[in-house]
């Protein structure tokens, strides 16, 4: 299963327990109670056949293995159209990774062909189709969002936008998640879920007026992580550690009843390929764990790869991206353009089993429990070099408005030569949660025929500031490349 079908493991589960919140009504007159209230937001949704949606979603992944302890943060920004009957979903997104500050534009139609849940996800111009059985009809989804959520309404009301909002505390029950997964957790083979564990915290703002959602917070965080914990140990997985740190969904409800029919546009369907169904069979979650080199079709970021769940080291090395006869490594240009270019192994550094032929990363072999260094290249096209130091300057944003990160610190762009080619670089410092603490050397130069090789020197240090890059990784990290 390609890279991205991960982030939609856990993007579908948004999706899901999202409209349903929206299209099923929410739970149980006299005084307001949460009781009586969402009672009358069950009356006021029977009528609501479709819904617009705004959705922010910011998660955090860590990942520890072998004493080497990593960040993914993700964010999404997600425009949303849901429809009841027939049950189908739209999505347009926009996603950001602070690993190399990657950022792509995502689109998904998510709709039933005959009798089955389908999901067509595209990307960078591919599109992928996956089938899973239906889970639940909606009539279903209705009974256990009543029965699996309980409510709390806070004594004060809030306004927004201009509108007086009631809002409720709420706990989904893992009983909930259970029903609403239906039949996809019955293929999740061999994957242990204890679903008493898995209870989500929500926040639900009603309108006061039309009793009708304007809005809903949901920590999944402690969730999900239960279910990451039990994936990785069914993929044998026993020296890594991968947690869901922070995976926090804010949704505002922009519209009802005003969504057309969601089809499928003929040239996505023409264009998709097919992947195996997530839930069409009791080894589903078995192959989606321990698959076999992922294909290129998004650069891969150094957390992501040990959620694969290899079975034994000496496999990921067997399956991992070969080098040239003369020991270097070939970085194919990401955009599929046909440009490529040579690096050599860095100094100090060796080649990490994760990489694959559109991004080369390296881990140092500083035998340090919670101090690492890695390097990651990828090949693009297409960018100037205003362009390409205010890309860098603008991913700074991300550490300055991010309440989680303290003490931010920039180093303004320079050039220097390596080589003989011009190479620049910013530098970025942060620590992010308190303990965790970040250096950054984001660095680029272009080839001849205009291509440019970028590289992401990144630090980590656990309870202590870093103390290994300084400004010569620019030479050692670029040195490599082979004219």
């Amino acid at each position: 299963m390609k890279k991205r079908t991960r982030y939609g493991l856990l993007l579908t589960l948004a999706l899901v327990l999202l409209s349903s919140v929206v299209l099923g009504g929410c739970g149980k007159k006299e005084k307001v109670t949460a009781e009586s209230l969402m009672e009358e937001v069950e009356a006021a949704m029977k009528d609501v056949k479709s819904a617009r949606m705004n959705l922010l979603a910011n998660i955090v992944m860590g990942i520890k293995q072998s004493g080497i302890s990593m960040d993914l943060k993700v964010d999404m920004d997600m425009d949303m159209e849901v429809t009841n009957d027939p049950p189908a979903a739209y999505v347009k997104a926009d996603m950001s990774m602070n690993l190399m500050g990657i950022s792509m534009e995502l689109e998904s139609y998510s709709v039933e062909e005959d009798g089955k849940q389908v999901t067509y996800s595209g990307m960078a111009g591919e599109w992928t189709r996956q089938e899973q059985p239906m889970a639940q009809k909606s009539a279903d989804m209705n009974a256990m969002i009543t029965g699996g959520t309980s409510y709390e309404l806070q004594d004060k009301m809030e306004k927004v936008d201009g509108r007086e909002v009631y809002v409720l505390n709420g706990k989904v029950s893992g009983k909930y998640m259970e029903g609403v997964m239906g039949e996809m957790s019955d293929g999740m083979g061999s994957v242990p879920i204890d679903w008493s564990k898995m209870e989500m915290n929500m926040v639900v703002k009603i309108d006061a007026k039309t009793k009708r959602p304007v809005a809903a917070e949901i920590d999944c965080g402690d969730a999900l992580g239960e279910l990451m914990k039990g994936a990785m140990g069914a993929a044998g997985v026993e020296d890594a550690e991968m947690s869901i740190q922070e995976f926090v969904m804010t949704c505002t409800y922009e519209s009802f009843n005003d969504v057309d029919e969601i089809v499928v546009p003929e040239d996505v369907k023409a264009a998709a390929k097919t992947e195996g169904a997530s839930g069409g069979s009791s080894d589903s979650l078995d192959n989606f764990l321990n698959n076999s080199q992922p294909e290129s079709d998004l650069p891969e970021a150094p957390s992501v790869p040990s959620a694969d769940g290899r079975r034994e080291e000496t496999e990921a090395e067997e399956e991992s991206l070969a080098p040239n006869a003369d020991g270097t490594y070939t970085l194919e240009n990401y955009w599929g353009s046909g440009g490529n270019v040579k690096l050599a192994v860095p100094s100090g550094y060796e080649f990490s089993v994760y990489s694959d032929s559109t991004y080369l990363l390296f881990n140092d072999t500083l035998d340090k429990d919670f101090d690492n260094v890695t390097l990651s290249y990828m090949l693009d096209k297409d960018y100037t070099e205003d362009e390409m130091t205010d890309y860098y300057m603008e991913n700074l944003k991300y550490y300055q408005e991010d309440e989680d990160f303290s003490e931010v610190n920039v180093q303004e762009k320079k050039t220097v030569q390596v080589n003989g080619r011009d190479v620049s670089y910013v530098r970025f410092s942060y620590v992010y949660d308190e303990d965790g603490y970040y250096t950054e050397y984001n660095i680029w130069t272009f080839l001849p025929d205009g291509q440019v090789v970028q590289c992401e020197a990144e630090e980590s240090s656990y309870g202590a500031p870093c103390e290994i890059l300084d400004d010569s990784i620019v030479e050692t990290a670029m040195s490599v490349i082979q004219n």
